[in-house]
């Protein structure tokens, strides 16, 4: 029998307001939704989907003193995640509202706690197999020093790494910096795009998986590219997609998966995730 893969992951816990409007919205109107209240934060969403898959999961994020930092850790526990949360008291929990069109999202986000992650809030890694880093804390000045250590550390204690970078608009060249050396660097085509040429990345990352939608997903590295075209899928909610594939991706790697099989399994579990509601398995 395999071993189970023992990995961590750093990043946000939140929850997500989706809005599903009945019509386009009208500024000075009333315009009628469906709203629902979900669990979210990429670093999460990866985490839970990580441990449906098999792995055995450790989520590192800062949470506020409130109710829903709580009830976020019981749902975390209840999906297989052991949640590593600090408390905030000035802060309070990530929330992000989803607003939901035609089978895109778009997101409006308060990161609250989740961007005073500091260095301290970090664990000891030892034991770990792999750390993987949600993009939004080293996109954020205020929680950047605490990504930037969780890589290092995991360095020093001889983990592999994966960073998803998340959001192609706020990424900027000195991003490649705080990534360099990094195993896998997972991001959709717009990331990428906005990451500059493929060969100077990989100067940068071991290697690249990434995603583009209902295109074909790449594996890049030194010895070539891999690409695996996605099943047709219903989009039911797009939230979390990227997350999904993450994590699949992840499981089938660090259980022996060369580059095809990885891909294609980070695709299955991409598909699962759009096609219902929520980020979560």
């Amino acid at each position: 029998m395999s071993r189970v893969s023992r990995v961590v992951v750093v990043g946000d816990v939140a929850v997500d307001v989706q809005v599903a409007p009945a019509a386009d919205p009208v500024p000075g109107a009333d315009v009628r939704a469906a709203i629902r209240t979900v669990p979210g934060g990429a670093g999460a969403n990866t985490a839970a989907w990580l441990a449906h898959l098999g792995a055995d999961v450790t989520l590192v994020a800062r949470v506020g003193d409130d109710a829903a930092g709580r009830t976020a850790a019981e749902g975390l526990r209840a999906a297989g995640v052991e949640p590593l949360l600090a408390t905030d008291g000035d802060a309070p929990t990530a929330t992000v509202v989803v607003l939901l069109a035609g089978g895109d999202r778009t997101m409006l986000s308060d990161r609250g706690a989740a961007a005073r992650l500091s260095p301290a809030d970090l664990p000891d890694l030892a034991g770990a197999d792999h750390l993987h880093l949600s993009g939004y804390v080293l996109l954020d000045p205020s929680s950047r020093d605490a990504g930037l250590a969780a890589l290092a550390a995991a360095r020093a204690a001889g983990l592999t790494t994966s960073v998803d970078p998340q959001a192609a608009p706020a990424l900027t060249p000195a991003f490649r910096s705080w990534v360099r050396g990094v195993d896998l660097l997972l991001p959709n085509a717009a990331e990428l795009a906005a990451l500059g040429p493929v060969d100077a990345l990989l100067g940068d990352v071991r290697a690249v998986a990434v995603t583009d939608g209902p295109r074909a997903a790449r594996w890049l590295d030194g010895s070539g590219s891999v690409a695996v075209r996605p099943a047709a899928a219903t989009v039911v909610d797009p939230t979390g997609a990227g997350d999904a594939f993450d994590a699949g991706l992840l499981v089938a790697r660090l259980g022996g998966a060369g580059p095809r099989d990885a891909l294609a399994a980070g695709c299955r579990a991409g598909a699962a995730a759009v096609a219902r509601r929520g980020a979560r398995p």
